[in-house]
């Protein structure tokens, strides 16, 4: 798998866990003007509603991290290895998990509002920060680019420093060296507060049997997995 495309799935995958929920406690209780219902009711709801949305928030995120690790074992075994790139294939992978899970660590999401309709209907509105800016996706998509963050980052002069180095090592090391490279490259830019967009992102709550859910989440879940499963497809 060339460096480009590599660098390309983990932005898509970086951003679709980007997408996870939020728990935080700093937002506003606000109804619609037909609804009549009491502010310290609605209030002491908006806490069941929160309680809901964290628990689907779980499942969701737990769902959607199984979901990419198929897909990342699946990408990783649809590319042709043999003798000492086998164990450049598991670099790769062990990489793109370690990716996944250090992009949870980054991320910037904010509950707004929780929004009541009725007895049985809310909405929970949040500002989320996503990785992925102009400026992040044409670094990424561009390979002279991200090669000359990677010598950067390995301290070579140049192109031709870094062969002669990469020469004299066993492929194994070299690899390896290249991965952890790209990794922390990565993670680099997931620091940088410029390299996030800003968007207002809204859940639609429904209330089952007393408790409070995501509606349609089930679906959501399913129409990541046919995302990932048409990139698979493409790769």
């Amino acid at each position: 798998m060339k460096i480009k495309k590599l660098v390309i799935t983990l932005l898509v995958i970086l951003s679709l866990e980007m997408f996870g929920f939020d728990s935080k406690l700093d937002y506003i209780v606000t109804r619609s003007e037909n609804y009549k219902i009491s502010e310290q009711k609605m209030k002491k709801e908006s806490l069941e509603v929160k309680k809901g949305f964290e628990a689907d928030n779980k499942k969701y995120k737990n769902k959607v991290r199984a979901i990419i690790k198929n897909f990342i074992e699946n990408a990783i075994s649809k590319q042709s290895f043999s003798g000492d790139e086998i164990f450049g294939a598991q670099a790769m992978k062990q990489m793109m998990v370690s990716m996944l899970e250090k992009s949870i660590e980054h991320q910037k999401n904010k509950i707004e509002e929780i929004r009541f309709f009725n007895d049985e209907e809310a909405q929970v509105t949040q500002k989320v920060k996503v990785f992925g800016s102009k400026e992040s996706d044409s670094k990424f998509e561009n390979e002279y680019e991200v090669f000359k963050l990677v010598l950067k980052k390995l301290q070579y002069k140049d192109a031709d420093d870094m062969m002669a180095q990469m020469k004299k090592m066993e492929k194994k090391e070299a690899f390896s060296k290249i991965m952890d490279a790209i990794s922390r490259v990565i993670e680099d830019e997931l620091k940088k507060e410029e390299n996030y967009v800003e968007m207002t992102i809204t859940v639609d709550m429904h209330k089952v049997n007393n408790t409070w859910h995501v509606k349609n989440l089930d679906e959501q879940i399913k129409m990541v997995e046919a995302m990932l499963s048409n990139l698979e497809n493409s790769m």
